[in-house]
């Protein structure tokens, strides 16, 4: 891509997510957004695939076992994207702590690790869930750009590593998961 192409993108980015961020309520909405955009933080997930594997009495046939890979998948390609392109955040008040632990936003880890999440849950044929997770990724994305910590390209990449990450894993979902070594327990 030419430089003239990657300055047109980078304008173009620019002001989507500026008319994104104009759109950032007060008071309690902007607490709910708050909540929201905080919803897909790794403190919370994990707990949640404790959750649903004690639920699943610790089976390696769980949802949690494919939901935590495809989280581990997104967590270490995202990574690694962030700190090859090393891109910053946009400037903010809401955010502190991503700001301090990981100053760079492409792609966004939350679009990637949501979207990976629901396709990992379509993908196990629990459709109803699997829809109701898009929108949660969706909603979690403009969260984050409405209260400044990402581009709106930071989000839309997240997603498409997400996609990429879930539909990579689709096959063996569908196959049953084979090759997981078995637990002593």
């Amino acid at each position: 891509m030419s430089t003239a192409a990657l300055d047109r993108l980078r304008d173009m980015d620019q002001r989507a997510t500026a008319r994104l961020r104009a759109l950032s309520p007060r008071g309690l909405a902007r607490m709910a957004l708050s909540a929201l955009a905080h919803s897909g933080d790794s403190v919370v997930l994990i707990p949640v695939f404790a959750l649903l594997w004690w639920a699943g009495r610790f089976s390696r046939q769980s949802i949690a076992v494919p939901l935590a890979i495809g989280y581990l998948l997104s967590v270490l390609l995202t990574a690694l994207v962030k700190y090859t392109v090393r891109r910053r955040r946009p400037e903010g008040e809401w955010g502190a702590i991503y700001r301090k632990t990981d100053p760079h936003s492409f792609p966004s880890g939350h679009a990637s690790r949501t979207i990976a999440l629901s396709v990992v849950v379509l993908a196990w044929d629990a459709v109803l869930a699997g829809i109701l997770l898009v929108v949660w990724s969706l909603a979690v994305g403009f969260a984050r750009i409405v209260l400044g910590v990402h581009f709106l390209l930071d989000i839309l990449a997240g997603y498409l590593l997400g996609l990429a990450i879930g539909l990579a894993l689709w096959p063996w979902i569908v196959r049953g998961m084979p090759g997981l070594p078995q637990f002593p327990w």
